[in-house]
């Protein structure tokens, strides 16, 4: 004969009760998909049901490896109260997932009386059912102290753990919905911050447009930019960066430092006091170990000469007709880590020739044989899809580098002015 059914002989009414708790309980748990109200809801119910004094849930908390008070009922609050997994009856009863009865709490060597006498409360017998699910033990509930001034028995004991099924169950439940509005809203902020990032990238302009350039983000989001516009002078401004870090952290700082590089260019400063004024900027603001690299400058349509400063970005590359190359190294470190730096300009007479500025997503990608291609496979890379026009040969370099294995995000600049 099984307990349940010994319970109703010894009391007529047990299972009968029984079943009407059940529904009841589960009916009230049934509605709720908020967590905390899921909770609240159990432990109250639970403890007028088994007429006890105080209920208390506790929850496996599996980034601190502690067992957590998350909700209880009765005259002393104990939310919050952690302790470690072992611990207690609460931490006997997780461990051996099974239920715990203590007839008399202050003879039990696993009894934590510290909380009694920083509560004033008196603990004369406990009642513990482990709240299981599919994915295992999630934590205990917790009934003390009958309030007829009687002890548990048998028959509370398969109460408790009957009781404790749909409430693990509803809390597992309002855990999946919470983590399915935390994905949907995480997802919406992505869409946002990439629609953000995509607004601030500069149209495409007519065929034979000097300035050209691509962003693949490796993710939903990019730390990466580039940015170009025409002065009122005919000179045409670009700017292409890369923050360090991945997320909405790099994402937010990639938009405002985007947007910063905009501002400040339209003021036409030297390509050096360009990167200044935004590395000032950046210094008083941006916290947490963050930085940004980025190269500025402009290009001269009237005498084909482009002039530029660059900020901790890979080197500049220059390619000649003749297929040789000329490499120009940042003479100055990341944006928002040094204030007052000065940053060096570099120039070139462009005639044929064509400068190429890329993140150090394109050099730190990787080839079959899993290492990095470096600036040497970068100068390869383009001298293999030379042939094309630009816009065509960008094409081409990416869809190459998308082939590979692209890990980061990957942005390229060209400046290049062949039609004359």
């Amino acid at each position: 004969m099984n307990a349940l059914a010994s319970g109703a002989q010894t009391d007529g009414g047990f299972e009968s009760r029984l079943l009407g708790v059940l529904a009841d309980l589960s009916q009230a748990l049934a509605v709720s998909v908020d967590i905390e109200q899921t909770l609240a809801q159990a432990v109250t119910r639970i403890a007028d049901c088994m007429q006890a004094e105080a209920a208390s849930v506790f929850l496996h908390d599996a980034a601190s490896g502690q067992i957590v008070c998350r909700a209880c009922a009765g005259p002393v609050d104990v939310t919050g109260l952690r302790l470690p997994s072992g611990a207690g009856i609460v931490g006997r009863t997780l461990a051996a997932r099974a239920p715990q009865m203590v007839r008399d709490a202050q003879r039990d060597p696993d009894f934590a009386g510290k909380v009694d006498a920083k509560t004033g409360f008196t603990t004369r017998s406990v009642l513990c059912a482990p709240l299981t699910t599919a994915r295992g033990t999630i934590g205990v509930i917790e009934i003390l102290n009958k309030r007829d001034g009687g002890l548990f028995d048998e028959s509370d004991r398969d109460m408790l753990r009957v009781l404790a099924a749909p409430t693990a169950l509803a809390i597992s439940n309002a855990a999946l919905v919470a983590e399915m509005v935390d994905q949907t809203r995480i997802r919406r902020e992505l869409q946002l911050a990439r629609q953000m990032q995509r607004s601030l990238l500069p149209k495409r302009r007519r065929d034979g447009y000097p300035v050209l350039g691509v962003n693949r983000p490796a993710r939903e989001i990019s730390g990466d930019f580039y940015d170009f516009f025409d002065l009122p002078d005919g000179r045409i401004a670009f700017a292409i960066g890369d923050v360090s870090g991945k997320g909405l952290d790099a994402s937010l700082l990639m938009v405002r430092t985007a947007s910063l590089l905009r501002w400040a260019g339209k003021d036409e400063l030297a390509p050096g006091q360009w990167l200044e004024r935004i590395n000032a900027e950046l210094c008083e603001t941006v916290s947490g170990g963050m930085f940004v690299c980025a190269a500025v400058g402009y290009y001269d349509p009237a005498n084909r000469q482009a002039v530029w400063a660059n900020a901790g970005f890979p080197p500049a590359l220059l390619r000649r007709p003749d297929g040789t190359w000329r490499e120009f190294a940042a003479e100055g470190p990341p944006l928002a880590i040094v204030p007052g730096v000065h940053y060096p300009e570099q120039a070139a007479e462009l005639g044929e020739c064509s400068l190429y500025f890329f993140s150090d997503g394109v050099t730190d990608v990787r080839d079959a044989d899993r290492q990095t291609i470096g600036l040497e496979g970068v100068r390869d890379l383009f001298d293999r899809h030379g042939g094309h026009g630009p816009a065509s040969r960008l094409r081409a370099i990416v869809s190459e580098l998308r082939r590979l294995r692209l890990a980061d995000d990957t942005t390229l600049l060209l400046v290049e002015d062949r039609h004359r």
